[in-house]
């Protein structure tokens, strides 16, 4: 089965791959590996239900709202505002965005009708893509009588782009770096035997601290790199991987890339080509749950991409029906005909709608540059 892949933002290319020699010139990334991709369709109430923001004229100071549940996978959120007079106010929403990033939004209510849908206004001057509300809350109101809000999202799911790597920020810019990772110094062990089950050899280091279930481990064995996925986070000294590996009693230090996945068009979510000759992408679907299919999308570019204003040219797209699959598939670029600077791999439902019942996707990806 294939495993991840997908590339990652404007950082030169000067990672070796993992297991060869810098001569080979090649570079290599798993980005997806059996990626289950979440997603329901429009829910204008997800994360509140239709709230009075006040009660019969009677002014709310510093009000937080009830959360009821959390967005699905990173989406852009929208409030559905009934509004009869109030004249002043703001509603902030705080959390964090598709990669983890710090998130703050508000919507200022004007002397104007605000009724309908409405969008935030954030800080960071992108959208109010959140991956997490942690609160909502509401300052002063001024002119209110029966005024309601809904948070939640109106739009079905959108393109979103996977990847493993190391998070990285360019100003206001979050991105992913596919070939980078973080190290961890503290050595883990499977006793010396084949098995699923690793743990710290010291069980005060915590080695998977801060790691989840999805990040992709990266162990260096008798000078040869094996990746394994972390299928089941037991705590900070044990995980479970999906594939046995022998690591000896002693334990060894690691490697791990977290799995990252943005809908935001203003994160960083591509790979850099330029000065390649061949860009090859190879991808799977294994396993379709959902009720509208799975749409892939193969996209390059030439254009500088530090802003997300480049025009990407659409190199295949496929459509992957509900319970069929698509076995391992090749895409191969030749960027010496084709010189493009940047490439991405996305992925989104047919028809916005998850709906699979606790079943899961089986998406696998992986891409290899060739000097």
């Amino acid at each position: 089965m294939r495993k991840l892949i997908f590339l990652a933002l404007a950082v030169a290319l000067a990672f070796p791959l993992l297991g060869h020699a810098q001569s080979d010139q090649i570079m290599r990334a798993t980005v997806m590996s059996a990626y289950d991709l979440d997603g329901e369709a429009a829910d204008n109430d997800q994360v509140i239900a239709a709230t009075a923001l006040v009660d019969n004229g009677t002014s709310v100071a510093n009000a937080n709202w009830t959360i009821l549940a959390q967005p699905d996978t990173c989406r852009l959120l929208d409030l559905t505002i009934v509004d009869t007079d109030l004249t002043v106010g703001n509603i902030t929403v705080a959390g964090t965005g598709c990669l983890g990033e710090a998130k703050s939004c508000t919507f200022a209510f004007t002397a104007g009708d605000n009724t309908g849908v409405n969008t935030l206004t954030c800080s960071d001057k992108q959208g109010a893509y959140f991956s997490n509300v942690a609160t909502v809350t509401t300052d002063l109101m001024t002119g209110e009588s029966n005024e309601t809000f809904a948070l939640g999202y109106t739009s079905n799911s959108v393109n979103g782009w996977p990847m493993y790597g190391r998070r990285m920020q360019m100003g206001l810019f979050a991105g992913v770096d596919p070939f980078g990772w973080y190290d961890v110094a503290r050595p883990v062990t499977t006793a010396g035997v084949s098995y699923t089950i690793v743990v710290g050899v010291n069980a005060a280091d915590d080695p998977f601290a801060g790691l989840a279930v999805g990040d992709l481990l990266i162990f260096q064995i008798g000078g040869q790199s094996y990746e394994r996925k972390i299928t089941t986070y037991t705590s900070a000294d044990q995980v479970t991987i999906n594939q046995e590996i022998n690591i000896p009693a002693a334990g060894i230090p690691f490697r791990w890339k977290k799995m990252f996945f943005s809908t935001n068009p203003q994160n960083i979510m591509y790979i850099p080509v330029s000065g390649y000759r061949t860009a090859l992408l190879d991808w799977s679907v294994d396993a379709v749950a959902d009720t509208g299919g799975i749409v892939t999308l193969f996209q390059c570019t030439q254009e500088r991409v530090e802003f997300p204003t480049a025009r990407w040219v659409q190199l295949s797209t496929t459509t992957v029906a509900t319970g069929g699959t698509q076995g391992n598939t090749s895409e191969s670029v030749n960027l010496e005909l084709l010189p493009y600077t940047y490439c991405r791999f996305g992925i989104r439902h047919g028809t916005g709608d998850d709906a699979d019942g606790g079943a899961n996707e089986d998406i696998n990806a992986t891409v290899t540059l060739i000097r």
